[in-house]
């Protein structure tokens, strides 16, 4: 007797093969999504108010930047000044791009820092942004903030991708020397407890290497932008191969992701938004995706996955009926 292949006929098998292939996982993978900066396409760049927004989002790991006041004082930032692109003086006014060059952050103390409003100001690139008024905060207080809003929302704790945002161009004048940068981050870190929840990003071999040295349990990141490198090439400069290697995301490519994988590191490409490229990159493997909308990401992400484990449920019916 011929076999008849309708899937309308079939409902509760292709049910049946999505619940088989979806518990397989031998040939599946989830793609981590790593809020940059907490998701500054959403909520104002490193920020306890971005950061909130993407644990409740969802987001599993947030992505954050770090810099140095006068006072030793550890502080959420990107940029190593006050920029004039983000941020108001404490009375409202815009700064002025000639104005950035007095306003470093390892030349002011944090209570004058925390005075300005770094939120309230539109950010064109990112017209979802909600906007509203918020200051830098030190590392201690955006950790510790983090960490009683999921205890008191029930979530599971999140994880932290941390860079430090040393560099031996104007070291000692726009940031500390690489080991002082280190140390001062660490001993804020080493307070919060976080362990396996931690993992310390950089551009710069030096702290890196440092880090390795001094705190060997850490989880290491090494971020990389140089097109046509090789990932033997990038780990040159390092004593050790790192647990993560973090490409800007347009030169990732088959080789780039096997190759890093060989040598047992995951990839985490940075900062992708566009939704082509979640899903190439998504395909090529890798491990997980910083971007500024975590919330779109996820979606393509969850649509992308969802309908692979469809069609090869359907593949293993079409198998299994002899279609």
């Amino acid at each position: 007797m011929k076999k008849v292949c309708s899937l309308w006929h079939l409902l509760p098998l292709v049910v049946f093969g999505l619940m088989q292939t979806s518990c397989v996982g031998s040939d599946e993978r989830e793609v981590g999504v790593q809020a940059h900066r907490g998701g500054a396409a959403l909520y104002p760049e490193n920020t306890i108010a971005a950061m909130l927004h993407a644990v409740e989002s969802g987001t599993r790991t947030l992505e954050l930047d770090l810099q140095i006041t006068r006072d030793s004082q550890v502080v959420v930032s990107h940029d190593a000044f006050l920029n004039s692109v983000k941020v108001l003086h404490p009375d409202g006014r815009r700064l002025t791009p000639q104005e950035e060059d007095s306003l470093l952050i390892f030349a002011m103390d944090y209570d004058d820092l925390r005075r300005y409003d770094v939120g309230s100001l539109p950010n064109p690139a990112y017209p979802r942004r909600t906007n509203l008024r918020c200051t830098l905060p030190l590392l201690s207080q955006l950790i510790d903030s983090v960490e009683a809003y999921t205890a008191h929302r029930g979530i599971s704790p999140v994880d932290y991708n941390i860079e430090i945002k040393s560099s031996c161009c104007g070291e000692g004048i726009r940031v500390p020397d690489y080991r002082t940068f280190c140390d001062l981050s660490m001993k804020v870190l080493n307070d919060k407890q976080l362990r396996g929840r931690l993992c310390i990003e950089s551009f710069d071999t030096r702290t890196l290497n440092y880090l390795h040295r001094k705190y060997p349990q850490l989880i290491l990141a090494y971020l990389v932008e140089e097109p046509g490198r090789s990932v033997a090439a990038y780990l040159q400069g390092l004593d050790f191969v790192p647990a993560v290697i973090s490409p800007h995301y347009p030169f990732v490519d088959p080789d780039f992701v096997m190759t890093a994988h060989e040598h047992h590191m995951r990839v985490v490409p940075w900062t992708v938004d566009d939704k082509d490229e979640v899903l190439r990159l998504n395909a090529l493997g890798v491990d997980a995706i910083i971007t500024n909308a975590p919330d779109s990401v996820q979606t393509w992400l969850y649509a992308a996955n969802r309908n692979l484990i469809f069609k090869k449920a359907i593949q293993r019916l079409k198998n299994y009926l002899g279609c």
